[in-house]
Formats: structure tokens, sequence, C-alpha cells
């Protein structure tokens, strides 16, 4: 046994999580129980001394900077020699800690929103509660557009991210957060406990959940409770229709009485299609609409706010946004929570049509 421990932190942490979901399909790594909790705190040290980076270096958890950062109790002793970067905690929640092997630990999914709260803007932050209460995974680095094909969606086309079972739920960022009373990042994490949807099964589905859940004072659509992956029995009549005894809904928002369907390429083969028609049949027999959103229509704010709009008129409600700077708000939601799940190649476009738009709002 070790005498002294290293504790994965901050980006060093995700990075890890993320390998450990790609390889996986699930962080494996067993959790460190509460009362041993303190005493690996205790042994954790970040003297480059004790540390083979070259071990990590085998594992993949370095990244081509070579920068480690861990996280050490603040009575421990420091070495400011790069490249060790060190994060001192003073404190640990029940389940804060997971073991990655003999002498090497980890913070766990709950434990690493909270660590991670303080560097990061609200959209970022809860781009990372969606991709690890979903059911898939950024790569741990940065794929070039060659390498994309190595991450395949379920039908073995190239996505850009790996399907995997979820590191997290909403209601364990909740629990964890409520249990780590000093911890510097609670109030963030528990605003986007708060206005996460989480259950995606990708980037889109999970962008497509937040804009349209969350209220206009954020740059949402105001559209309440998102249910992802609802699952719909369906009645004698719409059984009929569609051959189905149930659906599963990728979002489904019970205010609206509306389902949001996010549309991948693999809808357009021709079995898909006719599939999704028979389903849309069965499901407007029972009075619920059906809204199918694209990956283009998923770039573009205006667009987005069309189908919202044609929501609210079908539901009988009336669409006002009182928020102020509401379209500057929503666009800017959208570029950067593209640009937080990896989705980042059309961001300057996004900023030009922020421009643009602010313009023409303000001529009108």
């Amino acid at each position: 046994m070790r005498k002294h421990a290293i504790i994965l932190a901050g980006a060093t942490a995700l990075r890890a999580v993320r390998r450990e979901r790609r390889i996986s399909g699930e962080v494996s790594w067993s959790p460190v129980e509460a009362h041993e909790q303190p005493e690996v705190l205790n042994r954790a040290t970040c003297l480059n001394s004790l540390i083979d980076l070259d071990d990590f270096r085998r594992m993949g958890i370095l990244d081509d900077s070579g920068f480690l950062e861990v996280a050490v109790a603040p009575c421990a002793r420091r070495s400011a020699a790069r490249p060790v970067h060190v994060r001192a905690i003073s404190s640990l929640g029940e389940g804060a800690l997971m073991r990655i092997s003999e002498g090497i630990y980890s913070l766990s999914p709950a434990a690493l929103m909270l660590d991670l709260a303080p560097s990061m803007a609200f959209e970022e932050l809860l781009g990372l509660a969606e991709e690890l209460c979903g059911c898939w995974s950024l790569p741990d680095c940065r794929l070039e557009p060659d390498e994309i094909e190595e991450s395949l969606d379920f039908l073995g086309k190239p996505c850009g991210y790996f399907e995997c079972k979820p590191a997290l739920t909403i209601e364990e960022l909740e629990r964890y957060r409520t249990g780590a009373a000093r911890a510097h990042g609670r109030n963030a994490a528990e605003t986007v406990a708060h206005h996460a949807v989480g259950g995606s099964r990708s980037p889109m589905e999970a962008i497509m959940n937040c804009m349209f859940a969350l209220p206009h004072s954020y740059g949402g659509f105001g559209c309440g409770h998102v249910k992802p992956n609802c699952k719909i029995k369906m009645d004698a009549t719409a059984q009929i229709l569609s051959g189905l005894p149930y659906i599963l809904a990728d979002a489904y928002l019970p205010r609206l009485n509306a389902i949001l369907e996010y549309n991948g390429s693999y809808h357009d083969e021709a079995c898909v299609r006719r599939r999704d028609e028979a389903r849309t049949l069965g499901l407007m027999s029972m009075g619920i609409d059906v809204y199918r959103l694209n990956s283009d229509q998923l770039r573009d704010a205006d667009a987005l706010e069309s189908v919202a709009r044609m929501m609210y008129k079908r539901a009988g409600r009336y669409f006002r946004p009182r928020a102020a700077s509401y379209q500057e708000k929503r666009v800017t939601l959208l570029a950067e929570l593209r640009k937080a799940l990896g989705l980042d190649r059309e961001l300057e476009p996004a900023r030009l049509r922020i421009s643009e738009q602010m313009t023409n709002f303000q001529d009108m």
C-alpha cells in the first residue's frame, strides 16, 4: 500500500472520467466509503518527487500540455513546480472520492461538478451536467476531423461523441451539493441542478432540451418541465395507427402536451421515416403534438423560437418573453451550449448572427 495518495481534480479528473466512460461504457471505479475519505485526503500529495507522470501518461490521463491537477488538504506540503497544479480541499462530502487504482483516486462526478463550478460560466457548467447525466460522453481529448469516425452512434454513423451509461443523476448532484456544506461551487451547482434536464442520448438532444426548458431570463423558451426519454402508452386507436403499444419520446413537455424529437441523419432512411410518420400519426390521434427538429434548426435560434411559438399557440398560450435583452440572450445561449458540448465549429457565424439580429431588432 502506498503511503501517499494522489487525488485527481479539475480538468484532469474530467479527462479521466471521459476516458473511463469511453473505454468501459460507464464509470466503473469503486466509491470510497465516507469514513475512509478523511484518511485519503490526509495522505494526498502534490510533491513532484512522489508523482510518476509517465504512469499517468501511460494511463492516458495526461493531455498534450502535460499538466496534472491534483487535490490535497490545506495543510499538505506543496510543491509549486510545474507541471503539477494544486487544488486545496478542506472537506469532502459523502461520495466525493472514487478509487481508480492502488493509491490513485479521483473526485466523483458530483464532486467534480462542484470543483469546476467556480471556473465555469453557467452555460458551460450546464453542458457538463447534461453530459455527465446523459447517455453519452464527449471525447477525453479533442477529435480531429479524421478521428471522428472512431466515435460512432448506434447505427454506426460518425457523431463525435461516445454512447455510455450516465455517470450521475440530477438527484445525486443535488444530494451531494446539500451534504458538501463548505464547498465553493455549491451555489452554482444548485442553479445548474435546478435547470438541468439530464437523460439525453446525444449532445444535440441535450441542446434541444435545455433551449426549450430554460426560462426566458436565461434565453430559453420557458416551455416548462421536460421529461427526457419519456414512455408514452398508446391507446387503442393510436396502436392501430402506429402499430406500437408505446413509444419512447426524446422529450415530452407536459405543460404544452407536446413532444420534441431530434432527427439525426439516420432518420433520412426510408424505413425509419415511415416508422416516424406512423408514430406521429398515432400520437396526434391522442391529441399530442409532435415537433421534429434537425441539426440545421439546432444551429438557428430563430428557427427554434418559431417552433416554440407554434407550440405555445397550439396549447392556447401566449409566447411573451419579458426578460431584458431576450433577443440577444437566446442566440448567446444557443451558441454557448453548442460550444460547451463540442459543437463549436459554427461559433463565429453564431456571433455574427447576434450582431445582425441586434441591429435589426434595434431598427424595428
